[in-house]
């Protein structure tokens, strides 16, 4: 028996082991490649939104052209009906719709919220590929071209 319970109390940990693989994992990673990451998955996030929102503009263009479509033919059958939300399409892409802002509003939470981070990266590319101090004229930039980027992604 215990050495049965012995087995149970070795596998049952670990999962632990793992975790602290992963632990330590992260500690080894280089604040250069913490910089490096956390610059990929601001581009990634960036380029989504702008995906995203292009999608949502080809999808209200689509349900545009669908309701004028449907009301032609309405009018050419002289059908009268003033309800254009009945039609399958335009709930399918609304929902679309509705899903991609979702969407787009969740990249964007996240690209607020590593704001300050991409800041300081950005601050220190800026002085490692000048070859200078940094100086209240690089923050001063870098804050600008990050503030820039997320008012692009924003509006």
């Amino acid at each position: 028996m215990d050495s049965f319970e012995k087995k149970i109390n070795s596998n049952e940990r670990l999962p632990n082991v793992e975790s602290s693989k992963e632990v330590e994992k992260n500690k080894e990673m280089t604040p250069e490649a913490k910089a490096a990451a956390t610059m990929e998955r601001a581009d990634i996030l960036v380029k989504e939104v702008k995906t995203s929102k292009q999608q949502m503009q080809n999808i209200m263009i689509n349900v545009g052209q669908v309701v004028q479509a449907i009301k032609a033919l309405r009018a050419q059958l002289q059908i009268v009906a003033n309800n254009d939300e009945n039609i399958s399409s335009v709930e399918q892409d609304k929902k679309a719709i509705e899903k991609l802002k979702k969407k787009i509003s969740g990249h964007t939470d996240e690209l607020l919220k590593m704001k300050e981070e991409l800041i300081t990266i950005h601050i220190s590319q800026m002085s490692q590929s000048s070859g200078v101090e940094i100086n209240e004229d690089m923050k001063n930039k870098a804050r600008e071209v990050v503030e820039n980027l997320i008012a692009e992604v924003t509006s």
